[in-house]
């Protein structure tokens, strides 16, 4: 639809991939306490007689989780911009919505 409106390829990417580096940005201290919760739920949950799982998070933990969470919007932002790069505007004009 942007692409119809007038907008070129660079502002769509710039408005669609901001969005997610946005969003992205704002998530990871979000989930950090909840992720560490659920960790202790689990670890509390396979507490038994037979095994247990200690709860060990370290700061390379948190790093690691962060370095796959920018990779995986990275590679989906690639996605993002590739799929709109390819877009036919005259099959995009002819879509009922």
């Amino acid at each position: 639809m942007l692409r119809i409106i007038g907008f070129n390829r660079a502002e769509i990417a710039v408005v669609l991939l901001g969005e997610q580096a946005v969003l992205t940005v704002a998530a990871i201290p979000l989930g950090c306490l909840p992720g560490y919760g659920i960790a202790a739920l689990l670890a509390l949950a396979y507490n038994t007689e037979l095994y247990r799982f200690p709860l060990i998070v370290t700061k390379f933990s948190y790093a690691f989780a962060l370095i796959v969470i920018v990779i995986a919007a990275l590679a989906s932002g690639l996605l993002v911009r590739r799929q709109c790069d390819r877009l036919d505007l005259i099959a995009v004009l002819k879509t009922r919505e």
